[in-house]
C-alpha cells in the first residue's frame, strides 16, 4: 500500500516539508509518483521514516542517521527491538 506524502506526514506527525527534505537528503527514497506528480511512500519507506524520526527523537543529526541506516551492520529488526524497549522504559518512568 502506498500513500501520498501528506497522508504519511499526518500519520507519523511530521511535516510535508520534513518528508520532502528527507527525500532530498537520501533518508527516504520516494520512488513512486502518481499521474498528477504526487510522490508516494511505500510501506517500507514508512518503516524507514519511523526509524529516522526515532533517531531524531534521540538527538541524532540527519547526517548521523544517514550513516547509521546505510551502514552494512545496521539491522532494522534490532533497531526496532531497541526502540520498543526504550518506549517501554519511557512509559515506565511516567
Amino acid at each position: 500500500m502506498s500513500m501520498k506524502v501528506k497522508e504519511a506526514a499526518e500519520l507519523v506527525g511530521a511535516s510535508i516539508r520534513t518528508l520532502h527534505h528527507y527525500d532530498q537528503t537520501g533518508l527516504l527514497t520516494l520512488k513512486e509518483t502518481t499521474a498528477s506528480g504526487y510522490r508516494l511512500n511505500s510501506e517500507e519507506e514508512l518503516e524507514k521514516l519511523q526509524q529516522d524520526l526515532f533517531f531524531r527523537e534521540l538527538g541524532f543529526s540527519l547526517k548521523e542517521i544517514r550513516t547509521i541506516i546505510h551502514s552494512p551492520s545496521f539491522n532494522q529488526q534490532e533497531a526496532l527491538i531497541l526502540q520498543r524497549k526504550m518506549l517501554k522504559e519511557e512509559r515506565w518512568q511516567q
